[in-house]
Protein backbone atom coordinates (compact mmCIF):
# COMPACT_ATOMS: atom_id res chain seq x y z
CA UNK A 1 0.00 0.00 0.00
CA UNK A 2 1.05 3.54 -1.04
CA UNK A 3 1.58 5.79 2.00
CA UNK A 4 2.00 9.41 0.72
CA UNK A 5 3.60 12.61 2.02
CA UNK A 6 6.14 9.26 3.49
CA UNK A 7 3.90 7.65 5.61
CA UNK A 8 4.72 8.58 9.60
CA UNK A 9 6.38 11.59 8.68
CA UNK A 10 3.73 12.63 10.88
CA UNK A 11 5.41 12.34 13.97
CA UNK A 12 8.53 14.53 12.59
CA UNK A 13 5.92 17.31 12.22
CA UNK A 14 4.34 16.91 15.18
CA UNK A 15 7.89 17.16 17.04
CA UNK A 16 9.15 19.54 14.66
CA UNK A 17 12.44 17.39 14.66
CA UNK A 18 14.13 16.09 11.44
CA UNK A 19 14.29 12.21 10.69
CA UNK A 20 16.35 10.31 12.26
CA UNK A 21 20.00 10.61 10.76
CA UNK A 22 22.59 7.90 10.91
CA UNK A 23 25.06 9.26 13.54
CA UNK A 24 28.64 7.66 14.99
CA UNK A 25 27.28 8.38 18.85
CA UNK A 26 24.25 6.76 20.29
CA UNK A 27 21.52 9.01 22.14
CA UNK A 28 19.09 9.71 25.06
CA UNK A 29 15.71 8.21 24.44
CA UNK A 30 13.57 10.63 22.39
CA UNK A 31 10.17 10.78 22.22
CA UNK A 32 8.88 12.54 19.46
CA UNK A 33 4.87 12.02 19.65
CA UNK A 34 2.28 10.59 21.88
CA UNK A 35 -1.19 9.45 20.73
CA UNK A 36 -3.91 8.36 23.26
CA UNK A 37 -5.37 4.98 23.01
CA UNK A 38 -9.20 4.75 24.08
CA UNK A 39 -11.31 1.31 25.58
CA UNK A 40 -13.29 -0.20 22.63
CA UNK A 41 -16.66 1.30 22.42
CA UNK A 42 -17.98 -2.40 22.19
CA UNK A 43 -15.81 -3.31 25.23
CA UNK A 44 -13.32 -6.04 25.69
CA UNK A 45 -9.68 -5.80 25.80
CA UNK A 46 -8.93 -3.94 22.73
CA UNK A 47 -7.62 -0.48 22.56
CA UNK A 48 -8.58 1.90 19.68
CA UNK A 49 -6.50 5.46 18.10
CA UNK A 50 -8.54 8.27 17.80
CA UNK A 51 -8.23 10.12 14.45
CA UNK A 52 -9.89 11.97 11.50
CA UNK A 53 -10.83 10.42 8.26
CA UNK A 54 -11.06 13.62 6.01
CA UNK A 55 -12.59 15.83 9.38
CA UNK A 56 -14.60 13.58 10.56
CA UNK A 57 -13.44 12.24 14.02
CA UNK A 58 -13.12 8.30 14.04
CA UNK A 59 -12.11 5.79 16.20
CA UNK A 60 -9.24 2.93 14.80
CA UNK A 61 -8.50 -0.44 16.14
CA UNK A 62 -4.99 -0.66 17.08
CA UNK A 63 -3.61 -4.03 15.42
CA UNK A 64 0.20 -4.68 15.08
CA UNK A 65 -0.73 -7.85 12.74
CA UNK A 66 -1.41 -6.05 9.64
CA UNK A 67 0.50 -3.59 7.61
CA UNK A 68 -1.92 -2.05 5.99
CA UNK A 69 -3.87 0.70 7.61
CA UNK A 70 -7.92 0.17 7.18
CA UNK A 71 -11.45 1.20 6.99
CA UNK A 72 -15.23 -0.50 7.86
CA UNK A 73 -17.17 -0.66 4.36
CA UNK A 74 -19.76 1.41 7.04
CA UNK A 75 -17.48 4.15 7.57
CA UNK A 76 -16.87 4.27 4.12
CA UNK A 77 -20.61 4.86 3.39
CA UNK A 78 -20.85 7.05 5.94
CA UNK A 79 -18.58 9.56 4.38
CA UNK A 80 -19.58 8.85 0.75
CA UNK A 81 -15.78 7.79 -0.16
CA UNK A 82 -15.46 5.44 -3.76
CA UNK A 83 -13.17 2.82 -3.02
CA UNK A 84 -11.03 1.61 -6.02
CA UNK A 85 -10.57 -2.16 -6.88
CA UNK A 86 -7.23 -3.24 -5.24
CA UNK A 87 -6.64 -6.65 -5.98
CA UNK A 88 -8.03 -9.36 -3.74
CA UNK A 89 -8.01 -10.57 0.29
CA UNK A 90 -7.80 -13.37 2.47
CA UNK A 91 -10.35 -14.29 4.89
CA UNK A 92 -10.26 -16.12 8.19
CA UNK A 93 -13.00 -18.29 6.98
CA UNK A 94 -11.15 -19.44 4.14
CA UNK A 95 -12.58 -17.19 1.70
CA UNK A 96 -10.98 -14.89 -0.86
CA UNK A 97 -12.75 -11.66 -2.23
CA UNK A 98 -12.04 -9.10 -3.94
CA UNK A 99 -10.46 -5.82 -2.39
CA UNK A 100 -11.04 -2.25 -2.52
CA UNK A 101 -9.12 1.19 -1.28
CA UNK A 102 -9.64 4.57 -0.68
CA UNK A 103 -7.92 7.50 -0.15
CA UNK A 104 -8.76 10.17 2.41
CA UNK A 105 -6.75 12.77 4.27
CA UNK A 106 -5.68 11.14 7.36
CA UNK A 107 -5.58 13.30 10.80
CA UNK A 108 -3.27 12.12 14.05
CA UNK A 109 -2.69 14.11 16.72
CA UNK A 110 -2.59 17.34 14.91
CA UNK A 111 -1.00 16.26 11.57
CA UNK A 112 -2.71 15.73 8.69
CA UNK A 113 -1.08 13.19 5.88
CA UNK A 114 -3.24 14.45 3.03
CA UNK A 115 -4.35 11.04 0.09
CA UNK A 116 -3.75 8.29 2.45
CA UNK A 117 -4.84 5.07 0.95
CA UNK A 118 -6.24 2.54 3.45
CA UNK A 119 -7.67 -0.67 2.53
CA UNK A 120 -11.76 -1.64 2.68
CA UNK A 121 -12.13 -4.19 5.53
CA UNK A 122 -15.86 -5.12 5.66
CA UNK A 123 -16.27 -4.85 9.76
CA UNK A 124 -13.69 -5.52 12.08
CA UNK A 125 -16.06 -5.46 15.00
CA UNK A 126 -16.15 -3.85 18.44
CA UNK A 127 -17.77 -0.61 17.42
CA UNK A 128 -14.49 0.62 16.07
CA UNK A 129 -14.30 2.37 12.17
CA UNK A 130 -11.27 0.74 10.69
CA UNK A 131 -7.78 -0.42 11.92
CA UNK A 132 -4.58 1.58 12.86
CA UNK A 133 -1.91 -0.88 11.55
CA UNK A 134 1.80 -1.04 11.27
CA UNK A 135 2.33 0.93 8.47
CA UNK A 136 1.93 4.06 10.39
CA UNK A 137 4.06 2.56 13.24
CA UNK A 138 7.26 0.50 12.11
CA UNK A 139 9.20 3.56 11.13
CA UNK A 140 10.06 4.66 14.51
CA UNK A 141 10.59 3.02 17.74
CA UNK A 142 7.11 2.32 19.36
CA UNK A 143 6.27 2.17 23.46
CA UNK A 144 2.24 0.70 24.30
CA UNK A 145 1.73 1.14 27.61
CA UNK A 146 -1.65 -0.25 27.98
CA UNK A 147 -2.51 0.59 31.63
CA UNK A 148 -1.51 4.30 30.89
CA UNK A 149 -3.63 3.93 27.74
CA UNK A 150 -0.59 5.29 25.39
CA UNK A 151 1.18 4.43 22.29
CA UNK A 152 4.15 6.46 22.03
CA UNK A 153 6.80 7.22 19.08
CA UNK A 154 10.32 7.31 19.73
CA UNK A 155 13.33 8.22 17.24
CA UNK A 156 15.63 4.60 16.89
CA UNK A 157 18.93 6.35 17.46
CA UNK A 158 19.30 6.07 21.07
CA UNK A 159 21.80 3.66 22.72
CA UNK A 160 21.09 0.18 22.58
CA UNK A 161 19.42 -1.27 25.20
CA UNK A 162 18.90 2.25 26.86
CA UNK A 163 14.73 2.29 26.51
CA UNK A 164 12.86 1.10 29.28
CA UNK A 165 12.43 4.32 31.19
CA UNK A 166 9.37 3.75 33.42
CA UNK A 167 9.44 2.28 36.92
CA UNK A 168 10.04 -0.91 37.20
CA UNK A 169 11.86 -4.03 38.91
CA UNK A 170 13.50 -5.60 35.83
CA UNK A 171 12.45 -5.98 32.20
CA UNK A 172 12.97 -8.67 29.36
CA UNK A 173 14.11 -8.48 25.88
CA UNK A 174 12.92 -10.60 23.07
CA UNK A 175 14.63 -10.15 19.24
CA UNK A 176 11.75 -9.76 16.67
CA UNK A 177 10.92 -10.57 13.30
CA UNK A 178 8.69 -8.52 10.30
CA UNK A 179 9.00 -5.30 12.29
CA UNK A 180 10.43 -2.77 10.03
CA UNK A 181 9.61 -4.18 6.95
CA UNK A 182 9.39 -2.31 3.69
CA UNK A 183 6.04 -0.80 2.76
CA UNK A 184 3.92 -2.69 0.54
CA UNK A 185 2.34 -0.91 -2.72
CA UNK A 186 0.23 -1.36 -5.21
CA UNK A 187 2.69 -2.21 -7.38
CA UNK A 188 3.58 -5.25 -5.27
CA UNK A 189 0.41 -7.36 -6.68
CA UNK A 190 1.19 -10.23 -8.35
CA UNK A 191 -0.17 -11.57 -11.77
CA UNK A 192 -3.23 -13.09 -10.05
CA UNK A 193 -4.26 -9.67 -8.33
CA UNK A 194 -2.93 -10.94 -4.71
CA UNK A 195 -1.73 -8.82 -2.72
CA UNK A 196 1.06 -9.80 -0.65
CA UNK A 197 0.35 -10.19 3.14
CA UNK A 198 2.35 -8.75 5.38
CA UNK A 199 4.86 -10.08 7.66
CA UNK A 200 3.72 -11.00 11.02
CA UNK A 201 5.33 -8.70 14.05
CA UNK A 202 7.20 -12.07 15.26
CA UNK A 203 8.74 -13.28 18.27
CA UNK A 204 9.30 -16.91 20.03
CA UNK A 205 7.39 -18.08 23.18
CA UNK A 206 6.89 -20.87 24.90
CA UNK A 207 3.93 -23.00 26.68
CA UNK A 208 4.61 -25.69 28.92
CA UNK A 209 8.03 -25.60 28.10
CA UNK A 210 7.40 -26.07 24.23
CA UNK A 211 8.98 -22.93 22.09
CA UNK A 212 6.44 -21.81 19.04
CA UNK A 213 6.62 -19.35 16.91
CA UNK A 214 4.34 -16.35 17.21
CA UNK A 215 2.81 -12.92 16.63
CA UNK A 216 1.62 -10.07 18.69
CA UNK A 217 -1.59 -8.86 17.28
CA UNK A 218 -3.32 -6.47 19.57
CA UNK A 219 -6.25 -6.36 17.32
CA UNK A 220 -7.03 -9.66 18.81
CA UNK A 221 -8.89 -10.22 21.76
CA UNK A 222 -8.21 -13.78 22.50
CA UNK A 223 -4.65 -15.71 22.30
CA UNK A 224 -4.98 -18.33 19.82
CA UNK A 225 -2.99 -21.56 18.89
CA UNK A 226 -3.52 -23.41 15.93
CA UNK A 227 -5.27 -26.85 16.17
CA UNK A 228 -2.89 -28.72 14.13
CA UNK A 229 0.20 -27.18 16.42
CA UNK A 230 -2.18 -27.92 19.59
CA UNK A 231 -2.54 -32.04 18.31
CA UNK A 232 0.91 -32.23 17.26
CA UNK A 233 2.74 -30.78 20.75
CA UNK A 234 0.14 -31.46 23.36
CA UNK A 235 -2.40 -34.02 21.64
CA UNK A 236 -5.26 -32.01 21.93
CA UNK A 237 -8.57 -31.90 19.95
CA UNK A 238 -11.45 -30.44 20.37
CA UNK A 239 -13.19 -33.49 22.22
CA UNK A 240 -10.01 -33.60 24.83
CA UNK A 241 -10.89 -33.42 28.10
CA UNK A 242 -10.63 -29.75 29.56
CA UNK A 243 -11.32 -28.17 26.84
CA UNK A 244 -14.40 -25.94 26.27
CA UNK A 245 -16.32 -25.69 23.06
CA UNK A 246 -16.23 -21.97 21.45
CA UNK A 247 -17.97 -22.25 18.36
CA UNK A 248 -16.69 -22.71 14.56
CA UNK A 249 -15.29 -20.51 11.90
CA UNK A 250 -17.09 -21.69 9.12
CA UNK A 251 -20.14 -23.64 10.77
CA UNK A 252 -18.33 -27.12 10.70
CA UNK A 253 -17.55 -29.97 13.55
CA UNK A 254 -14.13 -29.77 11.47
CA UNK A 255 -13.63 -26.45 11.95
CA UNK A 256 -14.34 -25.77 15.87
CA UNK A 257 -12.58 -23.52 17.87
CA UNK A 258 -12.05 -24.56 21.62
CA UNK A 259 -10.17 -23.39 24.61
CA UNK A 260 -8.18 -25.21 26.82
CA UNK A 261 -6.03 -23.72 29.91
CA UNK A 262 -2.07 -24.17 29.95
CA UNK A 263 0.26 -24.67 32.77
CA UNK A 264 2.65 -21.20 31.62
CA UNK A 265 3.37 -19.63 28.41
CA UNK A 266 6.88 -17.79 28.53
CA UNK A 267 7.71 -14.64 27.06
CA UNK A 268 11.79 -13.99 27.34
CA UNK A 269 11.88 -14.14 31.15
CA UNK A 270 7.74 -13.50 31.51
CA UNK A 271 6.10 -16.43 32.67
CA UNK A 272 2.35 -16.44 32.75
CA UNK A 273 0.34 -19.01 34.74
CA UNK A 274 -2.67 -21.09 33.72
CA UNK A 275 -3.14 -18.93 30.43
CA UNK A 276 -6.52 -19.82 28.99
CA UNK A 277 -5.69 -20.34 25.29
CA UNK A 278 -8.10 -20.75 21.94
CA UNK A 279 -7.55 -23.68 19.79
CA UNK A 280 -8.73 -22.63 15.54
CA UNK A 281 -8.27 -24.01 12.60
CA UNK A 282 -5.16 -21.99 9.79
CA UNK A 283 -8.24 -22.25 6.80
CA UNK A 284 -6.78 -19.16 4.95
CA UNK A 285 -7.11 -19.36 1.27
CA UNK A 286 -8.23 -22.95 1.53
CA UNK A 287 -11.62 -22.44 -0.12
CA UNK A 288 -10.47 -21.06 -3.31
CA UNK A 289 -9.36 -22.08 -6.20
CA UNK A 290 -6.54 -19.27 -6.49
CA UNK A 291 -5.42 -20.64 -3.78
CA UNK A 292 -2.11 -22.09 -5.03
CA UNK A 293 -1.47 -18.92 -7.01
CA UNK A 294 -1.83 -16.14 -4.60
CA UNK A 295 1.79 -14.71 -3.17
CA UNK A 296 0.51 -14.38 0.46
CA UNK A 297 -0.66 -16.81 3.68
CA UNK A 298 -1.45 -19.37 1.49
CA UNK A 299 1.89 -20.17 0.22
CA UNK A 300 2.83 -19.87 3.45
CA UNK A 301 0.93 -22.66 5.08
CA UNK A 302 3.65 -24.92 4.59
CA UNK A 303 6.80 -23.47 5.52
CA UNK A 304 8.27 -22.09 9.15
CA UNK A 305 7.29 -18.42 8.72
CA UNK A 306 3.45 -18.93 9.67
CA UNK A 307 3.17 -18.18 13.85
CA UNK A 308 1.09 -20.77 15.13
CA UNK A 309 0.33 -18.36 18.03
CA UNK A 310 -1.60 -15.80 18.07
CA UNK A 311 -0.85 -13.30 21.04
CA UNK A 312 -4.16 -11.60 21.82
CA UNK A 313 -4.72 -8.31 24.46
CA UNK A 314 -5.75 -11.00 26.60
CA UNK A 315 -2.04 -11.57 27.42
CA UNK A 316 -0.89 -8.52 25.99
CA UNK A 317 -2.83 -6.22 28.42
CA UNK A 318 -0.76 -7.81 31.39
CA UNK A 319 2.73 -6.76 29.60
CA UNK A 320 4.31 -2.74 29.01
CA UNK A 321 5.94 -2.87 25.58
CA UNK A 322 8.25 -1.18 24.01
CA UNK A 323 9.27 -1.82 20.19
CA UNK A 324 12.86 -1.02 19.55
CA UNK A 325 12.73 -1.01 15.81
CA UNK A 326 16.52 -0.64 15.19
CA UNK A 327 17.71 -3.12 17.60
CA UNK A 328 14.70 -5.68 16.13
CA UNK A 329 14.14 -6.34 20.62
CA UNK A 330 10.85 -6.60 21.86
CA UNK A 331 11.57 -4.94 25.15
CA UNK A 332 8.67 -6.79 28.15
CA UNK A 333 7.91 -5.54 31.95
CA UNK A 334 4.99 -6.77 33.77
CA UNK A 335 2.18 -3.90 33.66
CA UNK A 336 0.60 -2.74 36.82
CA UNK A 337 -2.58 -4.83 37.91
CA UNK A 338 -3.78 -6.91 40.16
CA UNK A 339 -2.97 -10.78 39.94
CA UNK A 340 -6.20 -12.43 37.80
CA UNK A 341 -7.22 -15.51 35.35
CA UNK A 342 -4.35 -15.54 33.16
CA UNK A 343 -1.63 -13.68 34.36
CA UNK A 344 -1.09 -14.18 38.35
CA UNK A 345 2.69 -15.22 39.66
CA UNK A 346 4.04 -13.61 36.33
CA UNK A 347 7.26 -12.71 37.03
CA UNK A 348 10.32 -10.97 35.30
CA UNK A 349 13.99 -11.79 34.98
CA UNK A 350 15.97 -8.38 35.62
Amino acid sequence: MRMRNGGLILVVILAGLASPAAAADCGPLKQIASLDLKAAPGGGPRFGVPVTINGSPRLLLLNTQYKESRLTRAAVNALQLKPAAYGKMLRLDGQVTNGYMVTVDLGIGTSLLKGTEMLVDENVGGGFDGEFSTDLMQRYDIELDFTGRKLNYFLSDHCEGKVVYWPTTGFTTVPIRGWGARLTNTASMNSTGMTPHPVEFGITVSIDGHEIPASVETNLAQTTLNSDTAHSLFGLTADSPGTVQLGSLDGTQAHRRFGYVFKTLTIGGITLHDPHIAMAPDLLGTKSSEMIQADSHIQRRSDDRLPTLRIGMDVLRNLHMFIATGEQKLYLTLAPQPPGPGRGGAAPTP
